[in-house]
């Protein structure tokens, strides 16, 4: 199917950009802003709002794919892309995807994305956001034309087996941790809360008593009004927090650790980003040193790197090393969402466990695109985005895998 024209519209995400930084650094809340002044590059305030451009592909036949570009909610932290504006986006995208695409035939989806993804425009490749805005509108286009589900194509083009079990899904509490905790429980989400644990004084505790004693009571919420059956695997998000209130010693970040496995009882429990080391050398060393300490001490709480694993190159990196329990593939940061099949794929392939995650900050069809993904690649986990509200993401994500398996097992059964 030929493109025959690239259209750009505006958009707004599902959340905001933050300066994870400055939050970090104690930044203090006013309402639903923070008071003061960023410190990261690229950001105007500490918390702005997320944009969006939806990248359009006019078929031939005059039928209307498009994807959606954003950049994470912690934009240039880690190693990702800096916050944008949707019209400076949209200039780049004018200046080189559009005489890129007009005219092409696009047949198949894992070589034109993978060629698009890797080319290089005056010499550098385009912005990640980007990447990963078109390649979803390559993506559907190939799926229009075949007549199949973006799952299909995915299933086919990297010969994977057809696979009915749901993918669970991650939900994200945002700030509101009691009020959404009760959401995702009633809703029964498979991993959860969280949490967003990026400020030592007013969310862990310099101490880390204040996060200690929310994740007690998640566990006995759970018993008080979940129902009999529902064992959500636990996971809470620090972005580093530990290892800031406690100094970088990592034997108190290990011992401390060990007290939030035991607050998760009977729960299976991740905790992602303990500590923060400021480069990859060192976040890898202190991961496997708290992996061993955590063996040692018969702790069974599992670590999940995301930062330093931004690329498909850094995720193969910490898997070969390793230096994670599971690496959250960052879908967002990837670039061309073929290196979110490639990432699922070789995590599962070596014994990695994958969190084919996101960000709050994308866009409803983004987080469609990225669960075709995951229910043909079957990844531990996979993001309810966007927003940190609960019931939307969780929606649009679960909704849509729950289609996918209809129609593929009406295939299967050959009712279609």
């Amino acid at each position: 199917m030929k493109v025959k024209k690239v259209l750009c519209s505006e958009a707004l995400t599902g959340f905001y950009m933050d300066d994870k930084e400055a939050i970090k650094s104690g930044a203090k809340s006013d309402g639903f802003v923070y008071k003061g002044a960023p410190v990261t590059p690229g950001f105007r305030s500490i918390r702005q709002p997320g944009v969006a451009v939806s990248v359009m592909f006019i078929l031939e036949d005059g039928h209307m794919v498009y994807g959606d570009c954003a950049v994470a909610q912690y934009a240039a932290s880690g190693g990702r892309e800096v916050p944008n504006t949707a019209a400076a986006l949209i200039k780049v995208i004018e200046k080189y995807v559009s005489p890129y695409f007009e005219g092409m035939d696009i047949k198949e989806f894992k070589s034109t994305a993978e060629k698009f993804d890797r080319y290089e425009f005056d010499g550098e490749r385009l912005p990640a956001s980007i990447r990963y805005g078109v390649t979803q509108a390559i993506l559907e286009a190939v799926a229009y034309e075949q007549k199949l589900t973006m799952c299909e194509v995915i299933l086919n083009e990297y010969n994977l087996p057809v696979d009915l079990t749901p993918v669970r899904i991650n939900a994200q509490s945002g700030d509101e941790r009691y009020t959404n905790v009760d959401k995702m429980i009633l809703k029964k989400v498979g991993m959860m809360p969280h949490g967003l644990i990026n400020n030592v004084e007013e969310k862990l505790g310099t101490d880390g008593q204040i996060f200690l004693d929310w994740v007690k009571w998640v566990t006995k919420r759970i018993s008080e009004i979940g129902e009999p059956d529902y064992k959500p695997v636990m996971r809470y998000d620090v972005y580093g927090c530990m290892g800031k209130a406690f100094n970088n010693d990592l034997d108190k970040v290990g011992e401390y650790l060990i007290k939030v496995a035991d607050a998760c009882a009977p729960y299976e429990v991740f905790v992602e980003m303990p500590v923060d080391m400021k480069s990859n050398e060192k976040q890898l060393e202190a991961m496997k040193y708290l992996r061993k300490y955590l063996d040692d001490a018969g702790c069974r709480l599992k670590l999940i790197i995301d930062e330093y694993a931004n690329t498909y190159e850094e995720i193969v990196e910490w898997v070969d090393a390793k230096g994670a329990d599971m690496v959250q593939v960052k879908t967002i940061d990837l670039g061309g969402i073929n290196n979110i099949v490639e990432a699922d794929l070789y995590c599962k392939a070596h014994g990695v466990l994958a969190y084919q995650g996101g960000t709050c900050n994308q866009t409803d069809k983004a987080a469609i695109v990225c669960a075709n993904l995951a229910v043909a690649t079957k990844p531990f986990a996979m993001a309810g985005t966007p927003g940190m509200g609960v019931d939307e993401g969780v929606m649009i994500v679960s909704n849509e895998q729950e289609r996918l398996l209809a129609i593929l097992k009406a295939k299967q059964e050959g009712k279609i």
